[in-house]
């Protein structure tokens, strides 16, 4: 699907120093989606931060990588434009030098746009037996498309379970499937799992969550 533009006259409309932003990294042992901010420019480039999660875990480019930079413009829309790592800059901060870009276009985040979070929940499943199971787990990140979850019990791949847990005094019971198992220690496994037929109105409301978090993480980085 093409991507549809936005225009400006000025580019100060939708992005320019101070400003918020997400980084998105397509690739690589880092990607995902970090926030930094705008923290000087020239006439050719801007001069990041360097980006970091939610948790301030650093995310780590060479010169030459391609990521996707977004933001909210002055008339409240989420603009992203591409670019290029130009240089990196390390004094009292290291600054990532970036392009200023040749066009912009409306962006939105992806439904598997991931937060870290640390939230208690509850994992049901029934066993070889066809007897239901509960087991307490932690939600470790999350998204509107599913989750990474720690528990204390081994469980297949491609297997159904329900993950009840609460989110500011909401309570989800969301019907999933194992996608992933890692194995941390002898006791405890991770497990990526894909949410199925999410309600639009929880889906909306993860993704408003995920923004959120989003915001809060970006109010740190600046103090």
């Amino acid at each position: 699907m093409e991507k549809e533009k936005v225009f400006t006259k000025n580019i100060k409309e939708i992005i320019d120093v101070g400003q918020n932003i997400s980084v998105e990294i397509p690739s690589g042992d880092y990607k995902g989606v970090y926030y930094s901010y705008v923290y000087d420019e020239d006439d050719k480039h801007f001069y990041i931060l360097l980006p970091t999660d939610t948790l301030g875990r650093a995310a780590f480019l060479r010169a030459g990588d391609s990521i996707t930079i977004s933001c909210i413009s002055k008339k409240n829309t989420r603009v992203g434009f591409e670019t290029k790592l130009v240089q990196i800059i390390k004094n009292d901060k290291t600054l990532y030098k970036i392009n200023k870009p040749i066009e912009f276009y409306k962006y939105e985040f992806r439904e598997n746009f991931r937060v870290d979070v640390l939230i208690n929940a509850k994992c049901y499943f029934y066993d070889h037996n066809h007897q239901l199971q509960t087991r307490q787990a932690s939600v470790l990140n999350l998204s509107a498309s599913g989750a990474k979850i720690s528990l204390n019990e081994y469980l297949e791949l491609n297997k159904s379970i329900i993950i009840e847990f609460k989110l500011e005094n909401k309570t989800f019971n969301l019907s999933a499937t194992i996608v992933r198992r890692s194995e941390i220690d002898k006791s405890t496994f991770h497990y990526g799992v894909k949410f199925e037929e999410l309600d639009q109105k929880d889906k909306d409301f993860l993704i408003r969550f995920c923004l959120k978090k989003q915001m809060e993480i970006l109010r740190m980085q600046r103090g």
